[in-house]
């Protein structure tokens, strides 16, 4: 039995590559929830968890997040088009080269807090574009290979002067056939698009509403409530309760600004770190960690369970328990409490 080409054995890994791609970008394009501003899945609060606290957040806050919504269309056609291309083995190199880059990006943003590192994909994408990067679809079946010497059904199809058979074709006639090959590809990307966006449908889920609690604490910056780590408690409740509260307890604000159904997030007053607080249907106050176990990213409630916008990780809003994606881990339950009309949160 003879060996197998290098090249040859790379094939597999090439269409798992541009397969992957076209299907992450239709996937994209289907999601009712991924333009619609609120929704679990909205490309802007994945985009605004992605940047918190990465090595790359500064290239979506420059570029992405200003424009959420035509960021997040620009990169599922890129992908449909990447992963054509890388598929069918044409520009082969310029294919991986862009879809390493994208990868990069992500793993500098969306796969950046996963813990082991090697338990995010990004990562993994990088290297595997690498070989082709460096050597193109060499020794593979690829058009790139097939315009060295193209069958005549080829050169009649994209050409107006066919060579002689045996004649390799000049370089003017091989460009243009790259170029009308390419034209036909990025066309077909299109179609693909469209095709996914046309098939989406409306939204139908629930819309997550971010609520604010206004304290002495103050709030942060995109509406949620903040608790600074140390503050007093005792400054503005105004009753004898509270001098009841456990040490180091921090008002949050009024519990009317948290109606039943509804959460806001807090910074921990233990570490300052991200806190999720839910008003329960009776009335009840759960609080858990808002960090996802999966990549860090900050999780929100859809009025039933919360959820991860980043990588589709879901939780038990009773438990804080997975009940769906890859987070590995339950989020950490936090100690809240209500006291005459004020919620306070309580360093564990």
């Amino acid at each position: 039995m003879s060996a197998m080409r290098p090249g040859a054995a790379l094939f597999p890994l090439r269409l798992f590559l541009g397969l992957t791609f076209v299907y992450a970008g239709v996937q994209k394009l289907t999601d009712p929830g991924f333009l619609h501003p609120g929704a679990p899945t909205y490309i802007g609060a994945q985009l605004h968890a992605f940047a918190a606290g990465t090595p790359g957040g500064f290239l979506l806050r420059t570029f992405a997040i200003p424009h959420a919504q035509l960021a997040g269309v620009g990169v599922a056609i890129a992908e449909i088009v990447i992963g054509l291309l890388a598929a069918a083995g044409l520009l082969t190199r310029a294919a991986a080269l862009a879809g390493l880059g994208l990868n990069l990006v992500l793993f500098l943003t969306a796969s950046w807090h996963t813990t082991p590192y090697f338990l995010g994909p990004d990562i993994v994408f990088v290297f595997a574009w690498l070989p082709f990067v460096l050597c193109g679809a060499e020794g593979q079946p690829a058009l790139d290979n097939m315009l060295e010497r193209p069958p005549e059904s080829l050169t009649r199809r994209t050409r107006l002067h066919p060579p002689a058979p045996g004649e390799a074709p000049p370089a003017s006639e091989a460009t243009m056939t790259r170029r009308v090959l390419v034209a036909e590809i990025a066309g077909a990307g299109l179609a693909i698009a469209g095709i996914s966006a046309l098939l989406k449908g409306p939204f139908t889920g629930t819309t997550a509403t971010a609520r604010t609690l206004r304290g002495g604490s103050g709030t942060t910056g995109d509406g949620s409530a903040a608790a600074a780590p140390g503050s007093n408690p005792n400054g503005a409740a105004g009753s004898g309760a509270a001098s009841n509260l456990p040490q180091g307890a921090v008002k949050l604000g009024p519990a009317s600004r948290l109606p039943n159904g509804q959460a806001a997030t807090y910074s921990d007053p233990a570490d300052g770190s991200p806190d999720i607080l839910i008003r329960e249907a009776d009335g009840g106050l759960k609080a858990f960690s808002a960090v996802c176990t999966h990549a860090g990213c900050t999780v929100g409630y859809d009025g039933s369970e919360i959820y991860c916008p980043c990588h589709g990780g879901t939780y038990s809003a009773e438990t804080g328990e997975v009940t769906g994606g890859p987070p590995p881990a339950p989020l950490a339950p936090k100690e809240v409490l209500e006291r005459d009309g004020q919620i306070y949160a309580v360093p564990a």
